[in-house]
C-alpha cells in the first residue's frame, strides 16, 4: 500500500466514524497485511482523533503485548503513545495499564527487540510511571543498565532524554 492511499484512508476515517471503526476492526482481527495497513492508516489520523484511538486502548494494549509481528507491535505502540495516560485513582489502576507497563519495562531492555519498539517502550514506560515515584526509579535503573553503545543514535537520544526527565523530576 502506498503512502497516498494510507493518507486517503485516514482522511476518510476522520470524516466517517464507520470507516474509522472498520479500520480498528481490521487492525484487531484481520490477517497480517490488512491489519498492518489498517494500523498504518490509523497513525495518520489527525490529533483531534486521539480520543477515538483512546476508546480502543484496552484492545490496542492486548494487541501490542501479544502480537509476534514486529511491524504491528511497533505501529500499535505508536498509536498507544499518542493517547493520554492519566490515572484518576492510583490505587485502582486498570489491568491493561499494568500489562502495558510490564511489557514496556521488559522490552525496552531487550537487545533483540527493534529500535523502534524499544524507543516507544521507553516513552510509554515513562508516561505510565509518572504517578509512581518507585516506578520512575525502577525505570531509571533499567535505562541505566541498558548498554548505550548497543543502541541506535535515536534510541540513545530517547533514553538520555527520559533519564534527564527522571533525574530532574
Amino acid at each position: 500500500m502506498r503512502i497516498d492511499e494510507v493518507k486517503a484512508m485516514a482522511r476518510r476515517a476522520h470524516d466517517d466514524a464507520g470507516v474509522l471503526e472498520g479500520l480498528f476492526e481490521a487492525m484487531l482481527g484481520s490477517e497480517r497485511d490488512e491489519a498492518v495497513h489498517a494500523a498504518w492508516a490509523l497513525t495518520h489520523l489527525p490529533k483531534q482523533d486521539n480520543g477515538s484511538i483512546a476508546k480502543h486502548r484496552e484492545e490496542l494494549v492486548a494487541l501490542a503485548t501479544t502480537t509476534a509481528d514486529t511491524s504491528l507491535r511497533r505501529i500499535t505502540l505508536s498509536l498507544l503513545e499518542r493517547i493520554e495516560w492519566t490515572v484518576t485513582d492510583p490505587d485502582d489502576v486498570p489491568q491493561y495499564y499494568v500489562e502495558l507497563l510490564d511489557f514496556c519495562m521488559e522490552h525496552l531492555t531487550r537487545a533483540e527487540e527493534t529500535y523502534g519498539v524499544r524507543a516507544l517502550c521507553m516513552k510509554l514506560a515513562y508516561r505510565l510511571s509518572l504517578p509512581y515515584p518507585e516506578l520512575l526509579e525502577e525505570l531509571r535503573q533499567s535505562l541505566l543498565l541498558t548498554d548505550a553503545t548497543e543502541l541506535s543514535a535515536g534510541v540513545r537520544h530517547t533514553r538520555n532524554k527520559i533519564l534527564g526527565k527522571v533525574v530532574s523530576g
